[in-house]
This record gives structure tokens, sequence and C-alpha cells, in this order.
């Protein structure tokens, strides 16, 4: 598999976090997962599962938005 192109690879840290989860598909504990995300600089929003850069799911600002505020709402 390819990397996408703009993946988090090259995120500096101000722009990029990695927060531990868990993989429905390939099983472990929590924290066994890493996601990494990353803000551009264009706003776009990348997640990058397993942290790879073979399959990135990307956010534009208004999207990320609405993210938000479900999380935001779902967290109280």
């Amino acid at each position: 598999m390819s990397v996408v192109e703009g993946a988090t690879a090259n995120a500096g840290r101000a722009n990029r976090r990695t927060i531990p989860a868990q993989c429905g598909v390939h099983g472990g504990p929590r924290g066994f997962t890493n996601v990494v995300v990353e803000r551009k600089e264009n706003g776009d929003i990348i997640f990058d599962p397993h942290v790879t850069g073979e399959c990135v799911i990307i956010f534009d600002e208004e999207a990320a938005r609405v993210l938000f505020d479900v999380l935001g709402k779902w967290l109280g």
C-alpha cells in the first residue's frame, strides 16, 4: 500500500498529537493502537490510524467543527 500524499510523516510537534486507542479489527488492549491527528496548514485535519500514512481520514475545517461539536455534546 502506498502512503497518502501529505499524510502525517512530516508533521511538526505543534501540529500533531498521538492518541492511544483500540482497533476493532486488529484487537489488542486500549492504548495498543495509536491514532495520529494532525492539522495541516490549509486547515485540514488528518486522522492516521495505525500511524502508517496508508489509509488516512481527512476532514476539512467545516467537518472538523461538526466533529468537535458532536464530541463536546457527548463528553459534556
